[in-house]
Protein backbone atom coordinates (compact mmCIF):
# COMPACT_ATOMS: atom_id res chain seq x y z
CA UNK A 1 0.00 0.00 0.00
CA UNK A 2 2.82 2.40 0.83
CA UNK A 3 4.31 1.85 -2.61
CA UNK A 4 1.00 2.69 -4.29
CA UNK A 5 0.71 5.87 -2.20
CA UNK A 6 4.27 6.85 -3.16
CA UNK A 7 3.53 6.16 -6.82
CA UNK A 8 0.40 8.31 -6.62
CA UNK A 9 2.35 11.18 -5.13
CA UNK A 10 4.96 10.94 -7.87
CA UNK A 11 2.52 11.02 -10.82
CA UNK A 12 -0.02 13.48 -9.38
CA UNK A 13 1.95 16.62 -10.44
CA UNK A 14 2.09 15.31 -13.99
CA UNK A 15 -1.66 14.68 -13.94
CA UNK A 16 -2.33 18.18 -12.59
CA UNK A 17 -0.10 19.68 -15.29
CA UNK A 18 -1.89 17.72 -18.02
CA UNK A 19 -5.27 18.83 -16.67
CA UNK A 20 -4.13 22.48 -16.59
CA UNK A 21 -2.78 22.22 -20.15
CA UNK A 22 -6.10 20.77 -21.27
CA UNK A 23 -8.01 23.63 -19.64
CA UNK A 24 -5.66 26.15 -21.27
CA UNK A 25 -6.06 24.51 -24.69
CA UNK A 26 -9.83 24.46 -24.29
CA UNK A 27 -9.74 28.11 -23.27
CA UNK A 28 -7.77 29.02 -26.40
CA UNK A 29 -10.20 27.09 -28.59
CA UNK A 30 -13.16 28.78 -26.91
CA UNK A 31 -11.51 32.18 -27.36
CA UNK A 32 -10.94 31.47 -31.05
CA UNK A 33 -14.55 30.33 -31.49
CA UNK A 34 -15.95 33.34 -29.64
CA UNK A 35 -13.77 35.90 -31.45
CA UNK A 36 -15.09 37.70 -34.51
CA UNK A 37 -12.75 36.79 -37.36
CA UNK A 38 -15.05 37.49 -40.31
CA UNK A 39 -15.74 40.96 -41.67
CA UNK A 40 -17.72 42.78 -44.35
CA UNK A 41 -16.91 46.30 -45.45
CA UNK A 42 -17.75 49.10 -47.87
CA UNK A 43 -15.00 51.32 -49.28
CA UNK A 44 -15.18 54.74 -50.87
CA UNK A 45 -12.50 54.68 -53.59
CA UNK A 46 -10.51 57.55 -55.07
CA UNK A 47 -8.63 56.06 -58.01
CA UNK A 48 -5.48 57.39 -59.58
CA UNK A 49 -5.47 56.18 -63.17
CA UNK A 50 -2.28 56.62 -65.20
CA UNK A 51 -3.43 55.54 -68.65
CA UNK A 52 -3.37 56.71 -72.26
CA UNK A 53 -0.52 59.11 -71.43
CA UNK A 54 -2.76 60.99 -68.97
CA UNK A 55 -3.41 60.88 -65.23
CA UNK A 56 -7.04 60.98 -64.12
CA UNK A 57 -8.90 60.43 -60.84
CA UNK A 58 -12.27 58.66 -61.14
CA UNK A 59 -14.08 57.63 -57.96
CA UNK A 60 -16.21 54.69 -56.93
CA UNK A 61 -17.30 52.15 -54.33
CA UNK A 62 -16.11 48.66 -53.35
CA UNK A 63 -17.56 45.87 -51.23
CA UNK A 64 -15.21 43.60 -49.27
CA UNK A 65 -15.74 40.24 -47.60
CA UNK A 66 -12.97 38.67 -45.53
CA UNK A 67 -12.26 35.88 -43.09
CA UNK A 68 -9.29 35.35 -40.76
CA UNK A 69 -7.72 31.95 -40.20
CA UNK A 70 -6.44 33.28 -36.87
CA UNK A 71 -5.85 36.69 -35.31
CA UNK A 72 -3.23 37.65 -37.89
CA UNK A 73 -3.79 35.90 -41.23
CA UNK A 74 -6.73 35.69 -43.57
CA UNK A 75 -8.13 36.15 -47.07
CA UNK A 76 -10.32 38.83 -48.63
CA UNK A 77 -12.51 39.15 -51.73
CA UNK A 78 -12.97 42.68 -53.03
CA UNK A 79 -15.40 43.83 -55.75
CA UNK A 80 -15.77 47.44 -56.82
CA UNK A 81 -16.37 49.93 -59.60
CA UNK A 82 -15.57 53.55 -60.37
CA UNK A 83 -18.59 54.75 -62.38
CA UNK A 84 -18.01 58.42 -61.55
CA UNK A 85 -15.66 59.50 -64.37
CA UNK A 86 -12.87 62.02 -64.56
CA UNK A 87 -13.01 64.06 -67.77
CA UNK A 88 -10.14 65.27 -69.93
CA UNK A 89 -11.10 68.06 -72.27
CA UNK A 90 -9.27 69.23 -75.34
CA UNK A 91 -8.01 72.80 -75.16
CA UNK A 92 -8.47 73.41 -78.89
CA UNK A 93 -11.83 71.77 -79.63
CA UNK A 94 -15.10 70.60 -78.12
CA UNK A 95 -13.76 67.05 -77.82
CA UNK A 96 -13.51 65.33 -74.42
CA UNK A 97 -12.70 61.88 -72.98
CA UNK A 98 -14.32 60.43 -69.85
CA UNK A 99 -12.23 57.93 -67.86
CA UNK A 100 -13.97 55.53 -65.45
CA UNK A 101 -13.41 52.07 -63.93
CA UNK A 102 -15.88 49.42 -65.07
CA UNK A 103 -14.85 47.02 -62.33
CA UNK A 104 -12.19 46.04 -59.82
CA UNK A 105 -12.06 42.45 -58.63
CA UNK A 106 -9.33 41.27 -56.26
CA UNK A 107 -8.53 38.14 -54.27
CA UNK A 108 -6.09 39.07 -51.53
CA UNK A 109 -4.21 37.42 -48.70
CA UNK A 110 -4.14 39.68 -45.68
CA UNK A 111 -2.09 40.08 -42.52
CA UNK A 112 -3.40 42.10 -39.58
CA UNK A 113 -1.79 43.23 -36.34
CA UNK A 114 -3.86 44.81 -33.59
CA UNK A 115 -2.73 46.98 -30.68
CA UNK A 116 -4.50 48.31 -27.61
CA UNK A 117 -6.11 51.68 -28.24
CA UNK A 118 -4.08 54.44 -26.55
CA UNK A 119 -7.12 56.67 -25.92
CA UNK A 120 -10.90 56.38 -25.44
CA UNK A 121 -10.54 52.75 -24.36
CA UNK A 122 -14.19 52.54 -23.33
CA UNK A 123 -15.16 53.10 -26.99
CA UNK A 124 -12.16 51.83 -28.98
CA UNK A 125 -11.28 48.14 -28.87
CA UNK A 126 -8.00 48.35 -30.81
CA UNK A 127 -5.89 50.07 -33.43
CA UNK A 128 -4.68 47.90 -36.29
CA UNK A 129 -2.27 47.75 -39.21
CA UNK A 130 -3.21 45.56 -42.15
CA UNK A 131 -1.41 44.47 -45.31
CA UNK A 132 -2.79 42.99 -48.53
CA UNK A 133 -1.22 41.02 -51.40
CA UNK A 134 -2.82 39.05 -54.21
CA UNK A 135 -4.18 39.34 -57.71
CA UNK A 136 -6.55 41.91 -59.18
CA UNK A 137 -8.45 42.41 -62.43
CA UNK A 138 -9.35 45.95 -63.50
CA UNK A 139 -11.36 47.08 -66.51
CA UNK A 140 -10.96 50.73 -67.51
CA UNK A 141 -13.57 52.44 -69.66
CA UNK A 142 -12.83 55.43 -71.91
CA UNK A 143 -15.69 57.30 -73.57
CA UNK A 144 -14.55 59.80 -76.18
CA UNK A 145 -16.76 62.57 -77.57
CA UNK A 146 -15.24 64.08 -80.70
CA UNK A 147 -16.83 66.98 -82.47
CA UNK A 148 -16.03 68.78 -85.73
CA UNK A 149 -17.84 70.76 -88.39
CA UNK A 150 -19.62 67.63 -89.64
CA UNK A 151 -20.99 66.73 -86.21
CA UNK A 152 -20.11 64.75 -83.07
CA UNK A 153 -19.07 61.14 -82.63
CA UNK A 154 -19.01 58.99 -79.49
CA UNK A 155 -16.50 56.13 -79.14
CA UNK A 156 -16.34 53.74 -76.18
CA UNK A 157 -13.31 51.59 -75.44
CA UNK A 158 -12.61 49.15 -72.60
CA UNK A 159 -9.25 47.83 -71.47
CA UNK A 160 -9.07 44.80 -69.15
CA UNK A 161 -5.85 44.05 -67.23
CA UNK A 162 -4.88 41.51 -64.56
CA UNK A 163 -1.92 42.13 -62.29
CA UNK A 164 -0.38 41.44 -58.92
CA UNK A 165 -1.90 43.76 -56.32
CA UNK A 166 -0.79 44.94 -52.89
CA UNK A 167 -1.66 47.54 -50.29
CA UNK A 168 -1.71 48.61 -46.67
CA UNK A 169 -4.22 50.01 -44.21
CA UNK A 170 -4.43 51.61 -40.80
CA UNK A 171 -7.63 51.55 -38.82
CA UNK A 172 -9.53 51.46 -35.55
CA UNK A 173 -11.98 48.91 -34.23
CA UNK A 174 -14.68 50.10 -31.84
CA UNK A 175 -16.30 48.32 -28.92
CA UNK A 176 -19.42 47.80 -31.08
CA UNK A 177 -17.61 45.60 -33.65
CA UNK A 178 -17.58 48.43 -36.18
CA UNK A 179 -14.29 49.67 -37.64
CA UNK A 180 -12.89 52.46 -39.80
CA UNK A 181 -9.85 52.14 -42.04
CA UNK A 182 -7.76 54.22 -44.42
CA UNK A 183 -6.14 52.20 -47.21
CA UNK A 184 -3.71 52.53 -50.08
CA UNK A 185 -3.97 49.92 -52.86
CA UNK A 186 -2.10 49.31 -56.08
CA UNK A 187 -4.30 47.16 -58.31
CA UNK A 188 -2.47 47.24 -61.64
CA UNK A 189 1.08 48.22 -62.52
CA UNK A 190 2.07 47.72 -66.14
CA UNK A 191 4.08 49.69 -68.67
CA UNK A 192 1.05 51.38 -70.21
CA UNK A 193 -1.34 51.51 -67.24
CA UNK A 194 -1.17 51.97 -63.47
CA UNK A 195 -4.24 51.87 -61.25
CA UNK A 196 -3.93 52.83 -57.58
CA UNK A 197 -6.46 53.94 -55.00
CA UNK A 198 -6.84 55.79 -51.72
CA UNK A 199 -9.80 54.26 -49.91
CA UNK A 200 -11.80 54.83 -46.76
CA UNK A 201 -13.54 51.77 -45.34
CA UNK A 202 -16.44 51.14 -42.96
CA UNK A 203 -16.09 47.61 -41.55
CA UNK A 204 -18.40 45.28 -39.61
CA UNK A 205 -16.93 42.27 -37.77
CA UNK A 206 -18.92 39.08 -37.27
Amino acid sequence: MRYWMLFGLLISPALWAAEAAGRDSASRVAHFQDARYGYAAANLMHFNLDYDRYETTPSGLALRLGGMVDENWGVELRLGAGPSPDTRRSETSRSKVDYSVDHVAALLATGKWSFAAPVAKQHLDSVFLQGFAGIADVKVKTEAHRCNAAGCRRDVDRNDDTSLAFGAAIGVRTAWNIGLSLQYMQYVDKEYITVTGIEGGLEWYF
